[in-house]
């Protein structure tokens, strides 16, 4: 499944599959070389963030039961942590943090840092099936499920 969108960064590509796993590509006019290949993100359907020279993601290749969002060193391939219970969420990212809805309409807000994953806030804003990623603009972040309930949460610093 290639679901996901590719992230260009510079001269490289990071590209993410669904049971196929990863990749950082280096190309220019003429050619392209592999930079390194692995399987430690495959994207099921959301494309992973890239910040600080690290992607973030939800990884997709584990069993069905313990899909886990990842951090994953862009120079390396390298997976810097693992976080279980989000499901086949989604994740963006603004100004350094990770805003990540999760599978069952729990949002969670953590700094990106490959050194863990820790949540700064986290709220249950919805029920039911969410795979649509969340998305911010003018201080409010929107959050939809798959029936078509969305909710809109002002985040704007000093808002009640």
């Amino acid at each position: 499944i290639n679901a996901a969108d590719p992230i260009v960064l510079g001269d490289t590509l990071f590209i993410s599959s669904f049971d196929r796993g990863c990749a950082l590509i280096r190309f220019d006019a003429r050619e392209s070389s592999v930079i390194w290949k692995n399987k430690n993100i495959g994207n099921h359907f959301n494309s992973c963030v890239s910040w600080n020279g690290y992607v973030y993601g939800v990884d997709g290749n584990t069993d069905q039961a313990r899909k886990e969002l990842r951090c994953v060193e862009l120079a390396s391939g390298d997976v810097k942590w693992v976080y279980r219970g989000l499901g086949l969420g989604s994740v963006t990212i603004a100004n350094g943090k990770l805003i990540v809805l999760s599978e069952r309409g729990e949002l969670v807000i953590a700094e990106a840092s490959p050194i863990a994953f820790r949540p700064l806030a986290r709220v249950q804003v919805l029920g039911g099936k969410c795979w649509t990623v969340p998305v911010l603009a003018n201080g409010r972040i929107y959050c939809r499920n798959a029936k078509g309930t969305l909710v809109c949460l002002n985040v704007r610093p000093g808002s009640p």
